[in-house]
């Protein structure tokens, strides 16, 4: 069992721009002669949460509002002597620095002129390279066990493969090495170091719950600095002034499928496979314009039929008579005792003597393979050689697969200048192996089975102190328990016969691992 925390604390005051998962609207305010205009006030909207931030220009007539959350936004610009302007339908991107310029018609204050536009979808202001992938297709596109992280692949430069595992973040992008990258989750990194170096992951948001992401790809900022590789900066929902909902679930069922070809001419029946996919994404307000919720649950369970065959002793072998074990050809094999070993007359190598009819006597039989011998299965199928034996035990099985995960997610506006954000996301992965051995001999099996405990949460304040200064506060906590666990953890090695000095030199007791050949 391995267990990774991180604690991370960002304490800054922020004059620039610079910003991990909110976005920023900057731009230039002058008269219709391109005089810049001081002291203008900005009152900057969000327009499904009715949180408004303000700031004035400076002197040189610009303007930036900072800690945006990602939304749609209203901008309006005021100025004594001129006319108040306003432009809406301003959609505002995961770390999205928008310019919205404003250019004041000289008139009354109660006047006013609306632009309806959105900003260009150029980035201008930084020289990132990254992108982003909204709700809309976050939700269309399909996917196989609705990984989010799959999406990566939406991006040109990267290859590699994603899975369901806390370890299993294994893409490239631009030729990196994989698992160097680091993913930012809610603006704290949700990636923690494994026990050979690489990056695990210990959120994985539902699909429903994310309302984008953006994969930067190279001259990521240096607010970016624990990464080699990529960052992939993913934002969740956050309730608005209005409720939203949905709930949903994934079916397939080997019932509702027909057998291919090959195996229906083969009598060979449709394997089983059975996977359902629930649940459901709740959010709104707690009291409008002031405090909002996001719920977000979902499940996954999974059965998926599997079989093995491997070769087992008989009833004759397990008393010692081999009489008749035989090769693939049929050809009888001798067995021979290995305490009458002697020098050849003829001078060329050794000579042992057989046992008499193949039938090795119990006195010679090793106490430990006797004891081992019980946890071997019986034969319950025809070998498929003539008489040697192989392949003699097949057995089926289902293999189950369970993953739960939640999120939870607060917004408060603590006042017109401070906002608080709380998030939580939990997640059990549990990956048991297919069992096919019988009740009484299992412990010998050898299955492995996994689990993944993941953890994640943030809490981030921000204060606009003043119309050019905003204190930021973020701590961010990504933990996974992983459990790999065989299923005879606690088999003593000495009840099979072996020293006792093997009980106390592992650090585990397992039920041995055996090799047997020929």
């Amino acid at each position: 069992m391995r267990a990774r925390l991180i604690l991370t604390a960002a304490l800054f005051w922020q004059a620039a721009l610079a910003q991990t998962f909110t976005g920023t609207v900057t731009g230039l305010v002058t008269d219709s002669t391109g005089a810049v205009i001081p002291g203008a006030e900005i009152t900057v909207l969000n327009r499904d949460t009715g949180i408004r931030t303000s700031v004035t220009t400076d002197a040189s007539g610009n303007y930036a509002a900072t800690q945006l959350p990602r939304g749609n936004y209203r901008v309006e610009a005021v100025a004594k002597g001129f006319k108040r302007l306003v432009r809406e339908g301003i959609l505002l991107q995961i770390q999205q620095t928008a310019r919205v310029d404003f250019q004041l018609a000289v008139g009354e204050l109660a006047e006013s002129v609306l632009v309806t536009a959105d900003v260009t979808r150029l980035e201008t202001e930084t020289a990132t390279l990254g992108k982003v992938v909204d709700n809309r297709t976050i939700v269309n596109v399909p996917l196989n066990t609705r990984n989010v992280y799959s999406l990566v692949f939406l991006t040109p430069g990267v290859t590699g493969t994603v899975g369901n595992s806390y370890g299993e973040m294994r893409y490239s992008v631009n030729g990196a090495r994989a698992r160097t990258m680091d993913t930012m989750i809610d603006g704290v990194s949700a990636a923690h170091p494994t026990v050979n170096g690489f990056n695990g992951i210990s959120v994985f948001p539902s699909v429903d719950a994310i309302e984008e992401f953006k994969l930067l790809g190279a001259t990521y900022p240096p607010e970016f600095g624990r990464s080699l590789g990529s960052v992939l900066n993913i934002v969740f929902k956050s309730g608005t002034n209005q409720f939203h909902g949905s709930a949903y679930e994934f079916l397939r069922n080997s019932a509702l499928d027909a057998n291919n070809f090959f195996d229906n001419r083969r009598g060979q029946p449709l394997l089983s496979f059975k996977r359902s996919q629930f649940g459901g994404v709740f959010n709104g307000p707690v009291r409008r314009d002031k405090t909002f919720f996001m719920v977000s649950l979902e499940a996954l369970r999974e059965r998926r039929a599997a079989s093995t065959m491997t070769s087992v002793p008989t009833e004759l072998e397990r008393r010692g008579d081999f009489s008749q074990t035989r090769t693939s050809t049929g050809a009888a094999i001798t067995i021979y005792d290995p305490f009458t070993t002697r020098p050849n007359a003829s001078g060329s190598g050794y000579i042992r003597t057989p046992f008499s009819g193949n039938l090795i006597p119990q006195a010679r039989f090793d106490p430990v393979a006797v004891n081992v011998m019980k946890y071997y299965p019986l034969p319950n199928t025809a070998p498929s050689g003539q008489s040697n034996n192989q392949n003699n035990w097949a057995m089926s099985g289902s293999k189950p697969l369970d993953m739960t995960m939640s999120d939870y997610r607060i917004d408060h506006v603590i006042s017109p200048t401070q906002r608080i954000f709380g998030r939580y996301s939990t997640r059990l992965n549990d990956d048991k192996a297919t069992r096919f051995f019988p009740n009484d001999v299992q412990v010998a099996e050898g299955r492995i089975n996994q689990e993944d405990h993941v953890h994640g949460a943030v809490v981030d304040y921000t204060n606009t102190l003043n119309p050019t200064t905003v204190l930021n506060a973020r701590v961010g906590l990504a933990r996974t328990l992983y459990v790999y666990a065989n299923q005879s953890l606690g088999f003593q090695p000495s009840s099979l016969g072996l020293p006792k000095y093997i009980d106390t030199a592992v650090d585990r007791w397992l039920f041995p691992a055996f090799s047997v050949t020929d």
